[in-house]
């Protein structure tokens, strides 16, 4: 796996928390002590469309630079997750929800959770990032209540979905619960070339220009 590969190029470095959980399916980013990516895993990959070379030793604010739904900056150079126990012997931080960004410029709305690494000599993780795509973005929320508000087209609607093959409403349907091309891929067993043809053909057959539109679609129709 291209993640475990990345960790165990530092073995001496990496501790053995960071890398049991390089193996999870929720991607998984580890910091080091003075803010950087030490760790970064195959699902973190398929997430955010980086290679773990491309983001092992950058500051972590610099790639993740997650935000809340508001669009104000929860990860800049001094991380409040960047912590320490809160003296209770809890040394996970409670989990909650943060907008990121992929290399392709796609929102991606996430459940993070984060755990803060105890200090101990030689350690260099101090905290460990898993997380995992929720739902729709806020933006898809929106884009998806302004066209149900607008007017149905009746009859037009039904009769274009109809012309959706099995496969092709299957791929409508996670596109609808917020899946990008590689989550849909591996959620169907299919190539993401493969994926982004299935996409494309649903684009063309319900005369939409984006995918916000086909969900919006979709959505209406019950499908």
């Amino acid at each position: 796996m291209p993640g475990a590969r990345a960790l165990r190029a530092e073995p001496r470095a990496v501790s053995y928390l960071v890398d049991v959980l390089s193996h999870t399916a929720d991607g998984m980013v580890a910091i080091d002590t003075g803010g950087c990516i030490l760790g970064w895993n195959a699902a973190a990959e398929g997430l955010f469309g980086y290679g773990a070379p491309q983001v092992i030793g950058r500051p972590c604010n610099e790639v993740l630079a997650f935000e809340d739904r508001c669009g104000n900056a929860v990860c800049d150079g001094e991380c409040a997750l960047h912590g320490v126990s809160r003296g209770d012997g809890n040394w996970v931080v409670p989990t909650r929800e943060v907008l990121g960004r992929a290399e392709s410029g796609r929102r991606l709305w996430l459940s993070l959770t984060t755990v803060l690494v105890p200090p101990a000599a030689g350690e260099r993780c101090s905290r460990i990032h898993l997380m995992r795509e929720v739902g729709v973005t806020p933006e898809l929320e929106v884009a998806i209540l302004e066209r149900l508000a607008q007017p149905k087209r009746g009859e037009v609607d039904s009769s274009v979905i109809d012309q959706l093959t099995p496969r092709e409403r299957d791929v409508l349907r996670l596109l609808a619960e917020g899946l990008g091309t590689q989550e849909i891929a591996d959620r169907l067993f299919v190539s993401s070339a493969t994926a982004r043809n299935h996409v494309q053909h649903i684009l063309n057959k319900l005369n939409v220009h984006s995918r916000l539109e086909a969900v919006a679609l979709a959505l209406r129709n019950q499908i």
